[in-house]
């Protein structure tokens, strides 16, 4: 009775050991951010981003003096003269928005474009691995409470993603 108890303890060990390695671990963010790949592209989302930021701040001062212009001149213009230039001003800050707006869509564009390319990769990476290692599931870091450090295998596919 106790050899047939322990052979069941080990059966039951050596299933769930099993069990545990066809699960991996892997944190897509760190890879996102950390590979070269990943660091890259968040280099040139902050360069556009820069520039942008440069272009429109540049725009909004020019707007601000030309405002305070006309607001220096309100007692001097007749009011018709007056409110062409408020509303000639207006259609101005309309446009301003509207090509800010545009820029951030278009730099937010770029992003979703490069982030979705690198994702692949790294899928493609993840598919490859898993095979090679009888991996069933992989499932991102951040859906995880607590696992085994050994099923984290983010560091092996950085150093694929970067090779």
């Amino acid at each position: 009775m106790k050899k047939a108890l322990f052979f069941f303890s080990f059966l039951l060990l050596l299933t769930s050991n099993s069990i545990s390695s066809e699960i991996a671990i892997v944190d897509i963010n760190f890879l996102l951010k950390n590979s070269n790949k990943g660091k890259s592209i968040l280099k040139e989302l902050d360069n556009l981003n820069s520039q942008n930021s440069k272009k429109f701040k540049k725009k909004k001062n020019l707007l601000e003096t030309e405002e305070k212009k006309i607001a220096s001149k309100k007692n001097i213009l007749s009011k018709e003269d007056f409110n062409k230039e408020v509303i000639s001003f207006r259609q101005k800050v309309e446009k301003y928005e509207i090509e800010r707006r545009k820029s951030t869509q278009e730099i937010n564009n770029i992003k979703l474009k490069k982030v979705a390319k690198l994702l692949d990769q790294i899928n493609k990476i993840l598919l490859e691995y898993s095979t090679k290692n009888s991996i069933s599931t992989v499932i991102d870091k951040k859906n995880i409470i607590i696992t085994k450090e050994g099923n984290d295998i983010t560091k092996k596919i950085l150093k694929i993603l970067d090779s």
